[in-house]
């Protein structure tokens, strides 16, 4: 498991839209032929709609629950894909000068160099995508050994250390008979043998046999810690209070890791009790297990944050981690360790699980899922039409975000603005995922009044003030602030059909299917 910094989650998606919308802006949008319908659909929407749509894709990976990893393989090859155009563009002008002693026309055309431009980096993010996809393949491949390892040791250690304890008894039953303690060690020993054969069983299980569902994780704490309770009377064991309907991305599985993490804290935490906290987001759940002990040793803490096992057999690096960190891996979680005896804070081990399956490049805990940025984009559409056809048909306007781009036309002003619409209801769908899910509106109005909420905020600042600006920043007449109360109307009619169509659109089961399905 490469450790690659969360921060490439927004940066890098941030690079790749700013790459795209400047590409767009200065090259292809300057060059739009709006007179002639023919060349307009065949030389100028190809390449807007495109630039527009990898802004758009990397505001998605800006936002959406991508892993840092993804995000840094496809930016860093989009920039090489613009890079090695830009290079191969530069060394064809200077052979042109050498060979011709004058600047040659190539530099000169802005349609050309911004579909170069724009096809390195639509080129850079698709290998970028395959190449995050060939390093998937190769983490499920080391995890599958990981997998095949875990169960060799296991067998090796556990079920042959047993197998000789009943072989040396049987021996002695042979010769006398009457041995209580002899009988009593093979029954012991057959019981380790049973009970490894079922821990590997569910563990090392093949990962198509088990589906990543949403998982409740209150009744399996319960369960986890009721039977470490009953194991260790004497010891205390304090669990935060679990909200009933909280749960997690994982299988019947999860008491695994319960159980494996807080009876570590019990045998090798000190004395104090062991607590188990419970923090949750949106995105994620984070189950902590604190105890008062020196920490985990160095291989260990390796073991759970990186995933990668022992090279060799050695029983000290804890079997009941290894399984851990396989299931916590299997789960697109992540593992942290902090505190211990070179820090004042106590020991503490803290698994983060997603709230919901994640699957493919969508791997992190954190923005908004993959379900969620679909329905955005699908609902800003809608929103979109909607305002665009409000603008059209009462003041006859849409031209005018067409001029953001330098062309006043019909046509440019719906791409631009649907585009528009899509960016800001990505950005909607992030910020409503933090509204209070336990008030008393229903969902459905509760959306609604944060997309009017979301839809006042950009008639203010965009409309009023970044539009306007924009445009005499170009040389062409605007009013300041362009605060109108048609505009105050449009924005609302966008923001409420936007948060309406939002949560009606995930209610729908075949919407949701088709998303996975495309997904996965």
């Amino acid at each position: 498991m490469t450790d690659v910094s969360p921060r490439w989650t927004r940066i890098g998606g941030l690079v790749i839209a700013g790459l795209g919308f400047l590409i767009t802006r200065l090259y292809v949008a300057e060059t739009v032929i709006v007179g002639e319908p023919v060349a307009f659909g065949l030389v100028s929407l190809p390449p807007l709609v495109i630039g527009l749509g990898l802004t758009v894709y990397g505001v998605v990976l800006a936002v959406g629950r991508f892993s840092p990893l993804y995000v840094r393989t496809v930016t860093i090859w989009c920039l090489l894909g613009i890079v090695g155009l830009a290079t191969l563009l530069v060394a064809t002008q200077l052979g042109a000068i050498l060979r011709e002693g004058m600047m040659a026309t190539l530099i000169q055309s802005q349609l050309l160099i911004g579909n170069l431009l724009l096809g390195g980096a639509v080129v850079g993010v698709l290998i970028g995508d395959r190449a995050a996809a060939n390093a998937r393949k190769r983490e499920e491949i080391r995890r599958t050994a990981n997998r095949a390892a875990f169960v060799n040791r296991l067998l090796r250690h556990d079920v042959l250390n047993a197998a000789a304890i009943i072989e040396g008894h049987a021996g002695l039953l042979t010769e006398t008979p009457d041995r209580p303690d002899s009988v009593s060690a093979i029954d012991n020993a057959a019981g380790t043998i049973k009970r490894t054969i079922n821990e590997v069983g569910r563990i090392a299980s093949p990962n198509e046999d088990r589906e990543i569902k949403t998982v409740r994780l209150e009744p399996t704490l319960e369960r986890a810690v009721g039977e470490l309770r009953e194991s260790h009377p004497d010891r205390e064991i304090r669990v935060d209070p679990v909200p009933g309907d909280l749960t997690v991305a994982a299988d019947d599985r999860l008491d695994i890791v319960v159980t494996e993490l807080v009876e570590n804290a019990l045998m090798y935490g000190g004395d104090d009790p062991v607590r188990v906290e419970i923090e949750s987001t949106p995105q994620s759940v984070a189950i902590s297990v604190v105890d008062g002990g020196a920490g985990l040793p160095a291989d260990q803490r390796e073991l759970l944050t990186t995933g990668r096992f022992p090279e060799y057999d050695d029983p000290d690096a804890g079997f009941g981690l290894q399984a851990v960190s396989l299931l916590v891996g299997r789960y697109g979680g992540q593992i942290t360790t902090a505190g211990g005896e070179d820090s004042d804070d106590p020991h503490r081990v803290t698994v983060q699980l997603p709230r919901e399956p994640l699957s493919g490049s969508v791997t992190d805990t954190t923005g908004i899922s993959f379900p969620a940025v679909a329905r955005a984009t699908t609902t800003g559409l809608f929103a979109g039409v909607l305002m665009g056809s409000f603008l059209q048909l009462t003041a006859g306007n849409l031209p005018v975000i067409g001029a953001l781009y330098s062309v006043s036309h019909a046509g440019i002003g719906w791409v631009t603005h649907l585009f528009h619409s899509v960016i800001f209801a990505l950005l909607f769908a992030t910020g409503y995922q933090y509204t209070d899910r336990g008030a008393s509106l229903s969902p459905p109005l509760r959306a609604s009044l944060f997309g009017l909420g979301w839809g006042t905020v950009l008639w203010f600042v965009a409309a009023g003030f970044v539009m306007p600006v924009w445009l005499l920043a170009l040389g062409q007449s605007a009013m300041l602030p362009m605060l109108t109360p048609l505009g105050f109307v449009a924005h609302a009619i966008w923001g409420v059909a936007l948060g309406w169509s939002y949560v009606l659109l995930g209610r729908s089961e075949q919407f949701e299917a088709l998303v996975r399905r495309r997904l996965g």
